[in-house]
């Protein structure tokens, strides 16, 4: 997320707290935030899967409010994972490792029959986040905490592990240092989360991501090259 605390909504009361590709976040000033999605969603199904996610103890915001294109839900005080290596890379083994076993937690749990499921993505009864990367992580005070549920479906856990290791693989940067932190950290993570399930379904996640029409110009080159090297 960018970050725009100067900045303010349409209605010049709430400070922008973070921007992402699909939503802005907005801070209340009360210990809540509200996301507002910028095209027609509907955050019911969000809301609820969130709700349901909690009560099964994955750590998520508490929602108070979902409706039309709006959510609120408990600020949670604290940098995302990729701030936090920013300021301090020597944790990158550390987060990898978290953030796979965050992963693995999240698909131990089976998804209830209304959990929605998405063209491309590999059957199976788990729950699935398949936006998982460190900028859905939030460090906070408590312990870290997954946000980002727009996605959430039910899978093949195999699928999700290969989805983080493509969004981070191929997150657009021009950066030396950041590229080769890149790769070390996908590296990790596949190590932590088992390479055999990555590469499983490593092609079908590409494929998935190439449809998805927010990636970046830079992003669809690295997949498609991504693409190629791994089709069966």
């Amino acid at each position: 997320m960018s970050d725009g605390k100067h900045q303010r909504d349409h209605g010049g009361e709430r400070p922008l707290f973070g921007s992402g590709r699909a939503a802005d976040v907005y801070n209340q000033g009360d210990g809540t935030v509200l996301r507002r999605y910028r095209s027609d969603h509907d955050c019911k199904l969000e809301g609820r899967t969130m709700t349901w996610l909690r009560d099964h103890g994955v750590p998520v915001p508490k929602v108070h409010t979902a409706r039309g294109r709006e959510i609120v839900m408990d600020l949670i005080d604290g940098p995302t994972m990729i701030d936090d290596l920013g300021q301090r890379p020597w944790m990158l083994v550390k987060h990898a490792k978290l953030l796979a076993r965050l992963q693995q937690e999240i698909n131990e749990l089976q998804a209830p029959s209304w959990f929605p499921t998405h063209d491309g993505v590999m059957t199976g009864t788990a729950v699935v986040h398949l936006d998982l990367h460190p900028m859905n992580v939030l460090m906070g005070r408590e312990g870290p905490v997954v946000i980002d549920w727009t996605n959430a479906a039910r899978g093949e856990p195999a699928f999700d592990a290969a989805m983080t290791y493509v969004l981070v693989s191929t997150f657009e940067s021009t950066d030396l240092v950041e590229r080769l932190g890149q790769r070390l950290f996908v590296s990790c993570f596949s190590l932590f989360r088992g390479r055999r399930a990555v590469q499983r379904a490593l092609h079908q996640a590409t494929n998935h991501r190439l449809l998805d029409p927010n990636v970046t110009d830079g992003e669809r080159q690295s997949l498609k090259k991504m693409l190629a090297a791994t089709r069966q």
